[in-house]
């Protein structure tokens, strides 16, 4: 009786006390309200949040966090109405409690990837009487005890926004390892393993998550006849809800209010969906990082389907559970500006000075005239008489082209000679016309502005070869492309 009473005024005193603080209590002058709201503390399951719902905050680099909880559960077991024994009383689902021990650590890999771990220590207690169910696959009957390590949880979570945004989202990967009794509720004897989404802005905070959970292997069954029939366990889809506000009272506290439901996805014993309803406060000790958590629960959907035996006496069969915590989380405070310092007193200022003569304007200077610049030299030639172009000089014009667009300012003089025997009866002109097939072929193959290209023909002087060689004559039959930068 006496400890009945004192889990009343327990719940009774976090319910209802920090709200009356949260409205008379002073403000603290030395953290403002955004940063209060930027504090963060890892949830009972190791990740970043609050109590059960997972935030899109994440660690920073270098950053290491750690929770122990202590906390139990008001839940109702899997359907088992093939294993009641005959009773007068109507059936109905089993009713357990699940309280469990939690110690966890995380690391910030980076300011947007964290990685965290958590082991708890559970105990399943029920008075089912003449009830029976599957916790987890395994079958109670009446009245039951079990406890022992549970399955180990592994957990990563990437942020997707930068760490000071006012609107955060991240994205956790999980794992629970089954390192738990397998002969018995505790643990099914597989891993589960499941991904989340988590969004917050504000004080605000929506988070769903999707788990794959283990199936009970047949061997670890204790189904009559045991050992012989396996169990598919229900998938989960867990949805959360919370309000982070900070309240100012009692120092550095924020009033956390949570809502936390999960739904169940096949399997063959698929128990009611549990809706806990979570109030509390989390208490930081100035900013040292450290924080005490502490909230009830309740599980409405439970007292929905089964609150026969709810007593002012009875907290226990009203749903109701609550939660105990010790977390620390570096706190990152921006440093305050120091003020400004005073404005000096005014000085009077001396009489101003006479002006000074104006010199007269100094001529501007003079900039020569700029000297167009030469960037290539090319030259190509000819078969005796001819001024139709080769395939190597086509090759070489192409490059000159490129070159032409690559510098839309440059320009070509295009000059073109011939040997001593060629510059003569109808060939008088024939250096000219080797001069403009360069041209031509630039313009048309290539869509050069004919107004970028000067030709000139110079006959046969200046020589770069022996005339009276064959050798010398081809070096002289030659049309010699120049581009320049003005």
């Amino acid at each position: 009786m006496l400890g009945l009473r004192h889990r009343l005024v327990f719940i009774l005193c976090f319910v209802l006390v920090p709200p009356l603080f949260a409205q008379y209590g002073g403000a603290t002058a030395s953290i403002t309200r955004d940063q209060q709201l930027s504090f963060v503390a890892p949830t009972w399951s190791g990740e970043t949040g609050l109590f059960t719902t997972i935030t899109g905050d994440t660690l920073r680099r270098g950053d290491l966090s750690f929770g122990i909880y202590y906390q139990d559960w008001r839940l109702l077991a899997g359907p088992a109405p093939d294993f009641v024994p005959p009773s007068r009383r109507s059936y109905k689902d089993m009713s357990y409690a699940l309280t469990r021990l939690s110690l966890s650590a995380g690391f910030g890999l980076t300011d947007r990837w964290e990685v965290s771990g958590m082991v708890p220590f559970d105990k399943l207690t029920g008075k089912g009487g003449d009830r029976a169910g599957f916790i987890n696959g395994w079958l109670y009957q009446g009245r039951f005890s079990d406890s022992g390590v549970g399955n180990v949880h592994l957990a990563t979570k990437f942020g997707f926004t930068a760490v000071d945004s006012s609107s955060k989202l991240a994205m956790s990967v999980f794992t629970d390892l089954p390192t738990g009794d397998k002969n018995s509720g505790i643990s099914s004897g597989n891993a589960n393993y499941g991904v989340g989404l988590h969004w917050t802005a504000g004080v605000a905070t929506l988070a769903g998550t999707y788990a794959v959970i283990g199936k009970r292997d047949a061997t670890h069954s204790n189904i009559p006849p045991a050992g012989t029939t396996p169990i598919d366990l229900p998938n989960e889809l867990r949805v959360d809800a919370g309000l982070n506000v900070p309240v100012h009272f009692w120092r550095t506290t924020n009033w956390i209010s949570e809502a936390n439901a999960v739904f169940y996805n096949g399997g063959d014993r698929k128990p009611k969906a549990p809706i806990n309803l979570v109030t509390g406060f989390r208490h930081w000790f100035g900013t040292s990082g450290w924080a005490l958590n502490a909230a009830a629960r309740w599980n409405a959907a439970k007292f929905s389907k089964d609150h026969g035996d709810c007593r002012v006496t009875e907290l226990a069969d009203c749903g109701l559970g609550g939660l105990v915590g010790l977390t620390f989380a570096p706190l990152h405070l921006a440093r305050l500006a120091p003020p400004p310092p005073p404005a000096p007193a005014p000085v009077p200022m001396p009489p101003p000075p006479p002006p000074a003569p104006i010199a007269p304007p100094e001529a501007p200077p003079v900039t020569p005239p700029r000297v167009p610049t030469e960037i290539r030299t090319d030259e190509i030639h000819f078969e005796p008489g001819s001024a139709r172009l080769t395939n190597i000089a086509k090759a070489i014009l192409d490059d000159v082209a490129l070159r032409m667009k690559q510098e839309p300012t440059s320009t070509a003089i295009v000059i073109g000679y011939t040997d001593n025997r060629e510059a003569t009866g109808p060939n008088s002109d024939l250096d000219r016309r080797r001069a403009e097939a360069v041209r031509d072929y630039l313009v048309s193959r290539h869509g050069i502005d004919p107004s970028r290209i000067t030709v000139e023909g110079r006959d046969a002087r200046e020589p770069v070869g022996d005339n009276n060689t064959a050798e010398g004559r081809l070096k002289n039959r030659r049309v010699v492309i120049r581009l320049m930068l003005p």
